[in-house]
């Protein structure tokens, strides 16, 4: 099991204010919590859910193009969001602009959950 980072609402909001072209507005304040909190689910108390980092990080990317909370840019920041996780877990990311944008497709149309996003965040870690 990969060590546990955990992260809050501040967090997300410190990483979309860095990586923003303007200061996005927030469009739902519990889809933004819940994107910040989902990565701690536990199956019981002490014992998480997604136990691997890049199951982890997925949450970030996944909950963000599903629930939308901000009013834009939700890939760029859902996408930031999972890299710098997996970044400070010591699993760096590499992934080309055309393949992120397919999977983002791909999970806007329910074509893929987040096992698929943590595979394939998996991969890009790989490379």
């Amino acid at each position: 099991m990969s060590p546990i980072i955990r992260v809050n609402v501040g967090w997300v909001l410190q990483i979309q204010s860095a990586i923003s072209p303007l200061n996005v507005p927030i469009a739902d304040w519990g889809a933004l919590g819940f994107m910040a909190d989902r990565h701690t689910f536990e199956r019981e108390r002490g014992v998480l859910y997604y136990e691997e980092a890049a199951s982890r990080a997925a949450t970030f990317l996944h909950t963000a193009l599903l629930l939308r909370p901000f009013t834009d840019y939700n890939l760029v920041i859902g996408w930031a969001c999972a890299r710098q996780y997996m970044h400070v877990s010591d699993q760096p990311l590499q992934a080309k602009d055309d393949e992120l944008y397919k999977l983002a497709q791909a999970v806007r149309a329910q074509e893929a959950d987040l096992r698929t996003v943590a595979q394939r965040l998996e991969s890009w870690r790989r490379q």
